[in-house]
């Protein structure tokens, strides 16, 4: 690097650095404001603690239940071929700055028991994936081969900090969080005008081409 580009890179180098301070500085009055109007709770690690399990597992998900934690997981056992409750959960009560192991006391059901066991019995590649609460409803989610959409749920009823067990038949019900504040319109062949000015027509409102390569979007 000769003289004149060392230059050159000192001097963008320099203007990188007053923008990135000029940056943080509105950053900072930005935050202040936005304290002031809406206030601030700070958020900072208060603890830090293990969750013990009887087998070498991979964490999948953990949710809370009144004052209990039930904790998700996926242990692999080679050629062993039946699994069993306590290898996908524990149920723990955080007591004495620890997690305290409890029974099963909280999904002891009988009818979830005879299906879980079904699950494991019939899709070997069967592995749980997370909990998933709608209202007052918690679904567990296992996905049943490499499709992420070949998955299967539990669904509980929580009520006064209890699970009541509801079925094996919703999944449907697992869905994806809504990505935008607004509903999509999917557009239909009816919606497709042919001629010199190709279009397509959404509710006679907004009109659509791509002629030449470009997309024009038209409100009449």
């Amino acid at each position: 690097m000769n003289a004149l580009e060392g230059g050159t890179y000192e001097i963008i180098q320099s203007r990188l650095e007053a923008q990135k301070k000029n940056l943080i500085e509105r950053l900072k009055l930005l935050n202040e404001a936005r304290k002031e109007v809406f206030g601030s709770i700070e958020t900072k690690l208060i603890a830090n603690n293990r969750i013990i399990t009887e087998n070498n597992c991979i964490s999948s998900d953990i949710v809370s239940v009144g004052d209990l934690c039930l904790f998700g997981y996926n242990v692999y056992f080679g050629l062993r071929t039946e699994i069993k409750i306590e290898d996908v959960f524990s149920i723990y009560k955080y007591e004495n700055q620890e997690f305290q192991l409890q029974n099963f006391d909280l999904i002891n059901d009988e009818t979830f028991l005879f299906d879980f066991l079904n699950l494991y019995k019939y899709y070997r590649d069967t592995e749980f994936r997370k909990f998933f609460i709608s209202g007052n409803y918690l679904h567990m989610v296992f996905q049943l081969s490499d499709r992420l959409t070949d998955i299967k749920t539990f669904k509980w009823l929580i009520r006064e900090d209890k699970l009541e067990y509801v079925d094996n038949r919703s999944d449907h019900e697992y869905k994806f969080p809504k990505q935008h504040d607004f509903r999509w319109q999917e557009t239909t062949r009816e919606m497709q005008k042919y001629g010199k000015f190709s279009h397509i027509s959404i509710l006679d409102q907004v009109f659509v081409e791509t002629i030449g390569g470009t997309l024009t979007i038209k409100i009449e």
